[in-house]
Parts: structure tokens; sequence; C-alpha cells
């Protein structure tokens, strides 16, 4: 990983994914290779990538320790439901407009390739950084770097031209991840991913709890769920802000990579997605978690952003995280599980209060 504090050069793209894993053609980037050793890499995402580890034993006797993903446009269900097709992630790497996503973040990426077929990105294996993969709390102080990294990138694209590239997605890509009008989209179109035949179940669930109010509200098109946040300031999003797809280096940097819904839209998609699908790893309540996100935005924006941006802020929050996820809640209330009813409750509430 490179040093604190440096902007990282240009990643490198190759003309091949195969050349990601050749010596050959590494050796320009990493310096002259004795031997690459592969092997598969299990991860808990559920996009359909595939990760192999590389070992790679330099002539000077140094060890480096790659991670390779390979994502099929074609088979990555996030894709498909996005629409993309040139992928976003090596997009990202090779736009200059964005290179500040490098000030915030610590970039993991070597070298990346893509065809019309497939995106392969060469990544430097912080697997020893990632946080605990657990349903428990992270602490105060992991949550403050992640969520200052953010904000100081949100900070950083606040209504910048760079958001108007046409290849980064826009709120109505993911409102139309796992909403029921996505999801029944999906499940028509005949053998969905597992994640989606889940959804479908959960939303099954949640229908049957939910007030009519709330249904009618979670029924709605992704575009008229993401038109209500429309007036809000947009700036660059993760798109996917999982506690998994961030190492907390020793540096005191975090790592960002999984930036397959890198877009542009309002912080409200980040708060949301954060606050529900991170439930269980939150370190405190959800209005602490909001606090602090404010708190440190406002000091990366070097000015405070009134009550009324913030009401609408954590209105449009609930209702992402609310719409992409409450039916996980529906499958956990369901289940019976630990602070399940809670969970259930807190969403619907502020859902019903719309």
């Amino acid at each position: 990983m490179r040093d604190a504090g440096a902007r990282p050069p240009r990643v490198p793209r190759l003309g091949r994914v195969e050349a990601l894993a050749d010596a050959t053609a590494l050796e320009p980037i990493l310096g002259p290779i004795a031997a690459i050793a592969a092997s598969p890499l299990a991860t808990p995402g559920f996009s359909g990538s595939r990760h192999t580890r590389l070992a790679v034993r330099m002539r000077s006797g140094d060890a480096r320790h790659l991670v390779l993903k390979r994502t099929v446009f074609t088979a990555d269900w996030i894709l498909v439901r996005t629409g993309d097709r040139e992928g976003r992630e090596g997009l990202l790497l090779a736009e200059p407009a964005l290179d500040g996503v490098w000030d915030a973040f610590a970039c993991p990426y070597v070298a990346w390739a893509a065809d019309a077929h497939e995106l392969g990105l060469l990544m430097d294996d912080v697997s020893d950084h990632l946080l605990p993969d657990v349903r428990e709390p992270i602490t105060e102080a992991q949550e403050e770097r992640l969520l200052g990294a953010l904000a100081s990138m949100h900070a950083r694209f606040w209504e910048s031209p760079s958001l108007d590239l046409a290849w980064l997605s826009r709120p109505h890509h993911l409102f139309g991840l796992t909403t029921p009008a996505g999801t029944a989209v999906a499940i028509a179109g005949g053998s969905p991913p597992p994640v989606l035949a889940r959804a479908s179940q959960g939303w099954a669930i949640a229908f049957d709890r939910l007030p009519p109010k709330v249904a009618a509200l979670l029924r709605e098109p992704a575009e008229a769920l993401a038109a209500r946040g429309a007036a809000l300031p947009r700036t660059l999003v993760h798109g996917d802000v999982k506690v998994a797809n961030f190492a907390h280096l020793p540096d005191g940097r975090v790592a960002a990579f999984d930036w397959a819904l890198v877009g542009a839209g309002p912080v409200a998609m980040e708060l949301g997605w954060h606050l529900s699908v991170n439930a269980t790893r939150l370190p405190g309540t959800k209005e602490q978690t909001l606090a602090r996100y404010r708190r440190l935005l406002e000091e990366r924006m070097g000015r405070p952003l009134g009550v009324a941006f913030w009401t609408a802020t954590e209105s449009q929050a609930a209702l992402a995280g609310g719409a992409m996820m409450l039916w996980s809640k529906a499958l956990a209330l369901e289940a019976g599980g630990p602070r399940a009813r809670d969970e259930w409750t807190w969403w619907v509430d502020r859902l019903a209060a719309m």
C-alpha cells in the first residue's frame, strides 16, 4: 500500500484481463518477478465476481500479495441491473476528474483491464486490515475513520461538474436494485440471483405486515423514489458502504474497494445504505451515527449545512435504506432474530412519517 497522504499515480490499464496475472505484463509495474502463484479466494460478496489471490515472488526475494477480481458484465447482477457494460470500477481509475477520491481514501488498486465482456482489477491484498466479518458493532473510532473518509470525499465533490460523467450510477439505479418494483422485474425475468430471490421472499413477508401508506410508498418505481430527493445537493457516492468494503490501514487511512455502484447523488443514498446494511455493525444508535456524519461533513465543508438540509437528508436516507433493505428486516423479523423487532420498527416508523 502506498504512503499515507500521497496521491497514487494513475492506475495503469493493461491490454488484456489475462495480463493481470502474467509476470511479463506486470513487471513494468511491479519490477522483476520470479514467479506468481495463484489460489482461489472466497469472499462474502453476492455480485458474482471471481477473486483470486496472487502470491508474487520478486527476483529480489521480496514478496507481494495481490488479489485479482474478474467480473463478467453479463454475469454480475449488479452490473446488469444498473446497465453497466463498461465497468464503472475501472472507469473510476481512469478518470482524471475523479482523482480526488484518492485524497479521501487510500487506493488499493495496482492495475486494471477491460474488454467488451469482462473487467479485471488487480489490488493489493488488504485482508489483514479488514474488520472482522461478524455481526457485532465496530468501535466508535472505527466508524469515525470510515465516516470521516466518506465525508472528505463528499465534501470534495459537492456539486462538482465531474458528476455529469455519463457512466456514473444515479439514485434510480440504486433504488432499482432490490426495491419491490426492481425485484419484481428481476424475478419475472426468470433465474434471478439468490440475493434477489431472497429479496422477493422478504418483500412478500414485509407487505403482509406494513401499513398501507408505507406499502404504497415502497411500491413506487425507482425513478419516483429517487425523484423525492432530487432537490438535495449531489456529490460523488461510493454506493456500497458495507463495512466489509473498507480496510483500516495501520497508517490511519481507509482503503476503499468495490466501487461498482460509484455514482452521483445526495449523501442520503450513502447514509441510508450505511444505516441499513450495517445495522449490526453500528457502534451506537442510528441517530448517533447520523450526528457523527453530520459533524464530520460540516467540518470538511467548513460551514454548517442547515436544519432544512439535514431534515430532508435524513428523510431521504430513511427512504433509501428502507426501500433497498426492508425485505431483509422482514426476513429477520420472521426468523425471530435478536433485535429484529426494534430494527423493523425503526424503519417502518420513519417511512410512515414521510
